[in-house]
C-alpha cells in the first residue's frame, strides 16, 4: 500500500507542478526558439506514457530507496540528479541534432528537471510518511 501511496502523490504533485512550469516558463522559450516545430494541439498519448513510466524511474532509482532507509533529503538529490540526467540527455541530444535549438532551452529545461524531479521526490516521500505514518 506504501508503494502505491508513493507513485501516486509523485505523479500527481509532478503533473500540477509541470503543468505550470511548462505553461510560465518552457513553453515560451521554447516557442521563441523552436515554436514552428511544436505540436498544435499537444499529443496526450505520449505525454501520458512518459509521466507514468519517468515516475515509475523516479520510485524504483530514488524514492523507494530513499523511503526504505528513511531519508528524504536523498530523495531531493538523489532526483534532482536524476531529472538532470534526463532532461540534460534531452536537452543536449536536441541541441546537438537540431537546428534552431539554443543554449538557453538546455540550462533552463535541464534545471528545471532536476528541481520538478527532485521535489516532487521529496514531496511525494513525506506525503507517503504522513499518510503511513
Amino acid at each position: 500500500m506504501q508503494l502505491f501511496t508513493l507513485y501516486a502523490a509523485t505523479i500527481v504533485i509532478f503533473l500540477v507542478i509541470d503543468m505550470v512550469g511548462i505553461s510560465t516558463i518552457i513553453k515560451p522559450i521554447f516557442q521563441r526558439h523552436v515554436g514552428d516545430m511544436m505540436a498544435d494541439p499537444l499529443r496526450l498519448g505520449p505525454a501520458a506514457a512518459f509521466y507514468l513510466f519517468y515516475v515509475v524511474g523516479l520510485l524504483w532509482f530514488v524514492s523507494v530507496p530513499a523511503m526504505a532507509e528513511n531519508k528524504p533529503v536523498q530523495a531531493l538529490l538523489g532526483g534532482a540528479l536524476l531529472g538532470l540526467m534526463c532532461y540534460g540527455t534531452y536537452e543536449f541530444t536536441n541541441l546537438a541534432t537540431l537546428r534552431g535549438w539554443s543554449w538557453n532551452q538546455v540550462i533552463v529545461d535541464s534545471l528545471w528537471g532536476a528541481a520538478l524531479t527532485g521535489g516532487s521526490a521529496w514531496a511525494g516521500l513525506m506525503v507517503t510518511r504522513w499518510i503511513h505514518g
